[in-house]
């Protein structure tokens, strides 16, 4: 009987083990091999991760995005490390930090979104989605990315009846999952955007329009400053007049907006927030958050909120108070 990993044949550990562990015991072999050089030997192969990459997000297989993962480092294996875990500000009680760290990083001409959707595991939405990044209009306007289109034809929700009480709700709540994953080509890194199960959950107009929240804090581009990165799913009851309930994705989309005003960022902003977000700075770090810790995340963008309102009414004060003494 085999009693350590050496004694077990690498190509069972290849063909049989390793492709059957689930996201997060294959996130934590892909950041700790380095402890065992034996299993580093097992694990530094490009088409085990490359089919582990592509079941997971099958947008990935756009012949564009697969070419651009053979440039970074390590190809396959780079981007799960990357973009399996979510990108979250951590820890929370040094979110109001001065230790901003300002690296220059050069704009990509180019910014990649992969965006998968999957409800009870089964993929429903998947598509790769490419902005040009070095127009005036998108370097200045407010940045938004709304989506409406798939390269696979969405499967419908046809198990589920869907009516407004909470148990609804809450069964979309746990069912859906998303994750809106950035690819960043100058630095041949990638970074992952949701928070995987939506924060809130709520029907909407005359439709039957269901959205679908998911929203992580980021560092803004100053110390003390937060924003919000939040992605928005609109699920539609396709058959609404019939009377029947299918549900069916209408659009998604991604906006950062600052936490005190709400206002949308621009294109440059929104690329210097995530290539910092990206590089881990500021107190990024790449998190498997499970659903206790996306609770708390969800807790500390209120605090955050409330704290950045505080401060700028505290701030709006001591000016009313300066010209008070000046006049």
């Amino acid at each position: 009987m085999a009693t350590n990993l050496e004694d077990i044949q690498q190509d069972i550990i290849q063909k049989h083990i390793l492709p059957r562990l689930d996201g997060p015991s294959l996130w934590t072999i892909a950041t700790t091999t380095a402890s065992s050089a034996h299993l580093r030997s097992l694990c530094f192969n490009h088409k085990l991760w490359a089919d582990v990459s592509m079941s997971t997000w099958p947008s990935i297989t756009h012949p564009h995005v697969h070419q651009i993962i053979s440039t970074f480092p390590k190809r396959h294996h780079s981007f799960f490390q990357d973009s399996f875990p979510s990108l979250v500000t951590y820890p929370p009680s040094k979110y109001l930090s001065n230790s901003h760290h300002e690296k220059d990083h050069s704009l990509p001409s180019e910014l990649i979104s992969l965006v998968d959707i999957r409800y009870k595991g089964n993929i429903i939405y998947s598509t790769a989605h490419f902005t040009n990044t070095t127009s005036d209009h998108f370097l200045s306007s407010p940045f938004q990315i709304v989506l409406n289109e798939s390269t696979h034809v969405p499967e419908k929700f046809n198990d589920l009846e869907i009516s407004n009480n909470e148990a609804s709700l809450s069964l979309l709540k746990e069912s859906v999952t998303l994750n809106w994953i950035i690819i960043n080509p100058s630095l041949k890194r990638a970074g992952n955007l949701s928070i995987i199960k939506p924060v809130s959950v709520s029907r909407y107009g005359v439709f039957n329009e269901i959205v679908l929240k998911y929203i992580i804090v980021l560092p803004g581009l100053n110390p003390n400053e937060m924003v919000k990165c939040k992605i928005k799913l609109v699920l539609l009851d396709a058959n609404y007049m019939e009377g029947d309930t299918i549900l069916q994705v209408k659009e998604v989309s991604l906006k950062v907006q600052d936490l005190v005003t709400s206002n949308c960022l621009n294109g440059k902003d929104f690329m210097v927030i995530t290539q910092r977000a990206i590089m881990e700075e500021n107190n990024v770090r790449r998190i498997v958050i499970d659903d206790e810790r996306r609770l708390m995340s969800y807790m500390q963008l209120k605090k955050i909120k409330k704290d950045q309102k505080d401060l700028a009414r505290k701030g709006e004060e001591k000016t009313k108070l300066y010209m008070l003494l000046v006049v």
